[in-house]
């Protein structure tokens, strides 16, 4: 009896393996089919009627058999199930989200999720970035969503400046300018993985969820972007959370600059280099395009005209001169923890301009907190006082030099013309 159910047993283990070589044969078969008119570039090119769209419909088995798909054994039906025999007819567009559910509802909500109001054409599909067929992982160096890599593919779009006009965006030098900034070269020439792309400051749930800037969602948001970019610099966010602009921000007010403010969002340079917006050449035109504003001044109470006070003054015409080494806005009020002279923290507080005044004058005196440091003019250049007092300077300087060159054309005359004939030509 224990036999005769083992032998049983047997029949239907055989007739399960039978079942499966059966399955796998009539896949692998199809596959074939497939394979057979996909991987012909000449078939396709008669089929489509131009080479662009063949290229298209072009499957190269090898790429498949590599990729994440083709190592799991997937058929060419498990994704395009709507597909029958040759010849067949249009083919649907493939919905990844049938194994893929919550990174098809992320991408839904995304940015890349709409679609063009007229044509209907999707922003970005799962294709466009993880290509069709020759998928694989994001930790495998030949994977067109690899982290080091990544900005290659983000540029086949955001580089298109007619598909972005298309979806309402005109810059298309955002990639670019990302390449050669410093976080750029650091993943580039240095190969840091950890320096940010793309995905990291755009997908507030990772690359699936890129969001627009004007979306307070986005972690690249105006109101956000702090946080954004304290996740790596969290020594200098503390520091600027503790300063007049970190605390005006974090009060609400979004007048206060943030981080891209002052450096930029892609083209984020390092101090050093000369076309940075915080290098010594540079900082205080990035400083005054806020605090030279009468408006910007009248509503907060500031001080004005800091710019031109700081041009007047010996660091500012050093400055301009060519003398890096001189005093900027940074020197004196410190980069990101910037509080007011009235804070007794405050690197121009009166108790300690002595010693921040020594940083570049050693052994300076008390006398210091008593100057001036920025050069105030007596009246506005701008008011009819201020034009008339220029206009008479103007006018006395003028008339000194033509009376001084006057004098001296005299006494030429005098020595060619009178003293000089008088004594036969000779010297007198």
């Amino acid at each position: 009896m224990q036999r005769t159910s083992h032998r049983r047993l047997l029949r239907h283990l055989a007739l399960l393996v039978l079942m499966l070589s059966a399955t796998q044969l009539s896949s692998a078969s199809a596959q074939s089919m497939c394979v057979a008119c996909h991987s012909n570039q000449d078939f396709l090119v008669s089929i489509a009627g131009d080479s662009t769209a063949a290229t298209s419909l072009l499957v190269e088995p090898a790429e498949f058999q590599e990729s994440i798909h083709g190592k799991m054994g997937f058929g060419c039906k498990l994704c395009h199930s709507a597909v029958g025999d040759y010849p067949h007819g249009p083919v649907a567009a493939v919905d990844c989200g049938g194994c893929h559910p919550q990174e098809a509802a992320e991408i839904a909500a995304s940015i890349h999720g709409q679609t063009h109001p007229e044509t209907g054409e999707a922003a970005a599909t799962c294709g466009d970035c993880h290509t069709h067929h020759h998928i694989l992982g994001p930790s495998d160096p030949s994977s067109s969503v690899y982290r080091l890599t990544q900005f290659e593919v983000c540029a086949t779009c955001h580089e298109d400046a007619e598909k972005m006009r298309r979806f309402g965006q005109e810059n298309v030098s955002t990639v670019a300018s990302y390449v050669s900034s410093v976080h750029g070269r650091a993943l580039l020439e240095k190969g840091l993985s950890v320096a940010p792309v793309c995905t990291d400051c755009h997908g507030p749930r990772g690359a699936h969820s890129m969001l627009v800037v004007t979306d307070s969602a986005c972690i690249a948001n105006r109101c956000r972007v702090g946080e954004t970019c304290g996740a790596c610099h969290a020594g200098i966010m503390a520091r600027y959370a503790r300063g007049v602009h970190g605390t005006e921000f974090a009060a609400g007010n979004f007048d206060a600059p943030t981080c891209v403010d002052c450096h930029a969002e892609h083209g984020v340079e390092p101090v050093t280099s000369p076309t940075s917006h915080v290098s010594p050449q540079h900082v205080a035109q990035t400083c005054i395009a806020c605090h030279d504003s009468e408006e910007f001044n009248e509503k907060y109470g500031v001080s004005v005209a800091r710019g031109r006070t700081f041009d007047r003054s010996f660091h500012g015409v050093a400055l301009e001169s060519g003398q890096l080494t001189a005093a900027n806005c940074e020197s004196c009020h410190g980069a990101h923890e910037i509080l007011p002279s009235s804070d007794s923290t405050s690197r121009i507080h009166p108790a300690n301009l002595q010693a921040t005044c020594g940083g570049c004058h050693p052994g300076i005196g008390k006398g210091v907190t008593q100057g001036r440091i920025h050069i105030a003019s007596i009246v506005d250049e701008r008011s009819l006082v201020g034009k008339g007092v220029q206009w008479f300077y103007i006018i006395v300087i003028a008339i000194t030099i033509v009376y001084a060159l006057g004098l001296i054309a005299l006494d030429q005359y005098r020595f060619w013309a009178v003293d000089r004939p008088r004594h036969g030509g000779r010297h007198a």
